[in-house]
């Protein structure tokens, strides 16, 4: 999706095509928002204390906004600012001491942009999405409250995850790998459903 967006803005500038418009406030707020969220660091196993049992389906708390992550990249020639957001449901069907296992997908992922570019002006890529990234498999580590979701690998993106949970919440951070041109960072947020 992400890829999609930043070609489009490339070739719109590679065609000569391009749109001037004011910085809306967004991207403002995009930028401060990429200084404040921290990346997620790997823990250890090593002290954890027993888990609550956290079988049962998650599912973004708000509609839209289970996820939302932000990114900037310097590409040759221009800087694109990137916002996406989305939905996620996490599907916990077993816990072994302190590995829950399971499946997880993102979808009504939509994501929309800017790129500013020299010499021409500013670039605002309109909001794209896409429907669903199909079920990954994932191990979360998990200790008292906190949950570390390592690396998840779905269509053509890796997601690094971790956060805290009481009995039907669970929110954190999580950094998106772009490969080539970065990292997107921002913060997921769901709920128990049942």
């Amino acid at each position: 999706m992400l890829p999609l967006i930043i070609a489009m803005a490339v070739l719109l500038v590679g065609a000569g095509i391009y749109i001037v418009t004011a910085k809306p406030a967004m991207f403002d707020f995009i930028n401060d928002k990429i200084a404040s969220i921290r990346t997620p660091e790997s823990s250890p196993l090593a002290g954890l204390s027993a888990a609550r049992d956290l079988t049962g389906t998650w599912g973004s708390s708000l509609s839209g906004k289970g996820l939302e992550i932000y990114g900037k990249f310097d590409i040759p020639g221009s800087v694109t600012t990137i916002y996406e957001h989305g939905d996620m449901e996490l599907i916990i069907e077993d816990m072994e001491d302190n590995i829950a296992y399971g499946q997880m997908r993102y979808y009504n992922l939509c994501a929309s942009g800017e790129s500013i570019v020299p010499n021409y002006g500013t670039i605002k890529v309109p909001e794209n999405c896409v429907a669903d990234t199909g079920f990954a498999p994932v191990e979360i580590k998990v200790s008292a409250s906190h949950v570390d979701f390592g690396t998840i690998n779905t269509n053509g993106m890796s997601f690094t995850m971790q956060g805290d949970f009481t009995t039907d919440l669970m929110s954190g951070t999580m950094t998106a790998t772009l490969p080539p041109y970065g990292e997107l960072k921002g913060e997921f947020h769901i709920q128990r459903k049942d």
